[in-house]
């Protein structure tokens, strides 16, 4: 789902023979090279990094091997910080590093980190991964724009699927698909962010109920995703990830609601049609034979409300109506 643009022939321990057949010749651009950002790096990494500088002024050191952070910028962190611009890095004590490296993530003036190092999906390829496994009726896809949490960069992508092959749900609750970096998690869903998400969101007001057929997808793409645990089968419930989840998965909701209510405003057209033309030649008929006169045609008058159906499906102002 996630990798259709891959051919996968995989032999289970049986002998049966599996095989998914790409969808798209086209492949995500792969990561740019970046430097670590002041928030994301721990006091071993600070370490290893001072060891193999050879910059011998910490405005220098700063300057050089962090990313977004220019003189201005690393000069008001050593002020924020109390060290010595001047000083050198690598005569820096172990409590110094430590000092340092805590300030780092109390200081406000970073600017958030480049996500050109991460190799998101995009929406094309999400969809048509969930077009070729699912086959769904409907799909509606989203990217959201970079953010970041603790100096790391991410980017959530999310996908609502509707009818087709999308399994019926268990228990009442939505098919969740969860990827990380383009790798399925499998295990411990109800702990992960994601399904507590979407547990929490009142889906009556998108048009959909409990057994229907609905699968969202939820891909994090990040130089260090958040997993909760060393087995690393759930993401955690970090705030910032939690709104971008949250973010993108109404965004996709509310698309299928407009699908939904565009589908039932159809459904309610061919109705009435339905009525009109199983009356409407009765009453053509009846009336000519009270008033003494050949029986009309009323086909141009069943075309006009069948067209009159579709008009007011189609139109502007329903769509208007129909998000108020």
């Amino acid at each position: 789902m996630v990798t259709p643009y891959a051919n996968i022939t995989f032999v289970d321990p049986r002998g049966r023979l599996y095989r998914f057949l790409r969808a798209v010749e086209e492949v995500p651009p792969p990561p740019k090279e970046a430097k670590p950002h002041p928030r994301g790096v721990d006091v071993e990494m600070v370490r290893r990094m001072i060891a193999d500088t050879n910059q011998d002024t910490l405005l220098g050191f700063l300057s050089k091997h962090f990313q977004r952070v220019g003189p201005k910028t690393a000069k008001k962190f050593l002020e924020f910080a109390g060290f010595d611009p001047d000083k050198d890095p690598k005569s820096l004590k172990p409590d110094e590093i430590v000092r340092l490296v805590r300030a780092m993530r109390e200081f406000d003036g970073f600017i958030s980190p480049d996500a050109s190092c991460l190799s998101s999906l995009g929406p094309e390829l999400l969809e048509a991964g969930i077009r070729k496994e699912l086959k769904p009726e409907f799909v509606a896809v989203c990217q959201r724009k970079p953010s970041a949490y603790g100096g790391h960069p991410f980017i959530v992508e999310a996908a609502i699927a509707y009818g087709g092959q999308v399994p019926a749900p268990k228990s009442g609750k939505i098919t969740l698909y969860r990827f990380a970096n383009r790798i399925p998690l499998l295990y411990d869903e109800a702990s992960d962010v994601s399904r507590k998400v979407i547990d929490e969101i009142n889906w009556r007001h998108y048009r959909v109920t409990p057994d229907m057929p609905v699968a969202v997808v939820v891909h994090i793409c990040s130089t260090r995703v958040p997993y909760k645990t060393v087995g690393k089968e759930f993401i955690a419930d970090r705030p910032e990830v939690r709104h971008e989840i949250t973010q993108a998965i109404r965004e996709v909701a509310r698309k299928l609601q407009a699908y939904l209510a565009k589908k039932e405003r159809k459904k309610a057209a061919m109705k009435r049609y339905g009525v009109f033309a199983k009356y409407l030649p009765m009453i053509a008929e009846f009336s000519a034979r009270l008033a003494n006169k050949p029986v009309p045609s009323v086909k141009h008058l069943l075309e006009k409300v069948r067209a009159q159906g579709l008009l007011e499906e189609e139109s502007p102002e329903a769509e208007v109506a129909e998000k108020k």
